[in-house]
């Protein structure tokens, strides 16, 4: 136990910088539900975002930073996410299924990264509502893949301007290494969120098992919504892991489930009651090489509202990224 321990101080010391890329990195996400046979709660989910090279210490936020020797870089993201009730054909409102609601929004994220710890600060801002531009776009897709037209659009959550602030803890709690040039790791990875938007506090268990691991604590999340995040990785020349984790959450507010619909004359009639506490679950593989690679996860969810028709949601999520 002394001589892994002794390790992990060594590879921490000696990893912090030669580890992590240190160039900008584009990367395109994809979650969508499609995969286990369904089109409803939270449906599908299109990202983009480019993460800046290594920050010099002079442009550094210091009182954020982890330390002087942690790699620290900005990230800004463009996103759009989907949520629709499970009876997509019908016209009207319906009564105990989740409401039509879309999200277009960008965020601002700022990584600081050790080898045994990562931390992520965020700033999100975005619409909710016909600006987000959801209802057009499922339908566009739904035309043009001849799959079943969503109806009820006209009934969608309606809350214009929402902004959110989170922060990220992502730390290893052990990790060994295999005489095959593997790594085991298991890790714990703690959120904070809080807005308009949502507002909850998670924790989590995440095992992984691959090569590199000192160089990608904090790629992998367990989240059904943009799960891998690659701003995080090394730039070994190639690399992979498998990973898998669970978490617990108290969710406060949810603006996709609580918010307004203008469209509902009587909207009393048609209840929607925020489940507090839910608990998540991911799956997943990742690779990557010095130029570029992909990550690919199953995710399952408990059902964030109490009038849910089925305990559970299950999407998948697949990311491609390049290092320019």
């Amino acid at each position: 136990m002394m001589k892994t321990a002794c390790g992990f101080v060594l590879i921490s010391a000696l990893s912090t910088h030669f580890c992590f890329a240190s160039q900008p990195t584009l990367t395109a996400t994809f979650d969508n539900d499609g995969l286990f046979g369904v089109d409803r709660e939270y449906t599908n989910g299109l990202f983009l975002s480019y993460t800046s090279a290594e920050l010099p210490l002079d442009n550094r936020l210091t009182s954020l930073s982890l330390s002087s020797q942690s790699l620290d870089k900005f990230e800004v993201m463009l996103g759009q996410k989907m949520y629709t009730p499970r009876d997509l054909f019908a016209s009207e409102p319906l009564v105990n299924q989740r409401p039509y609601a879309g999200l277009l929004y960008s965020e601002l994220n700022y990584l600081t990264i050790l080898p045994q710890r990562t931390a992520r600060y965020n700033v999100t801002l975005g619409v909710v509502g016909e600006d987000s531009l959801a209802a057009k776009a499922q339908r566009l897709v739904h035309n043009i893949t001849n799959s079943e037209y969503p109806n009820g659009w006209d009934y969608q959550v309606e809350e214009g301007l929402v902004f959110n602030l989170g922060y990220l803890n992502h730390y290893a709690l052990y990790r060994a290494s295999s005489s095959n040039s593997t790594q085991f790791e298991i890790s714990n990875i703690s959120e904070i969120n809080g807005g308009n938007l949502r507002s909850d506090i998670s924790s989590g268990l995440m095992l992984r098992w691959g090569e590199n691991l000192t160089g990608s604590l904090g790629a992998a999340n367990i989240d059904s919504e943009r799960n891998f995040r690659p701003s995080a990785l090394g730039n070994a020349k190639q690399a992979w892991f498998l990973y898998s984790g669970i978490e617990l959450m108290y969710r406060f507010n949810d603006i996709t489930l609580e918010g307004n619909r203008p469209g509902i004359e009587n909207e009393q009639n048609f209840p929607i009651t925020l489940d507090h506490t839910q608990a998540g679950a991911v799956m997943g593989v990742a690779w990557y090489n010095h130029q570029f690679g992909a990550s690919f996860s199953a995710n399952i969810r408990t059902a964030d509202y109490q009038q849910a028709l089925s305990d559970y949601h299950a999407n998948a999520s697949f990311s491609v990224f390049f290092f320019l």
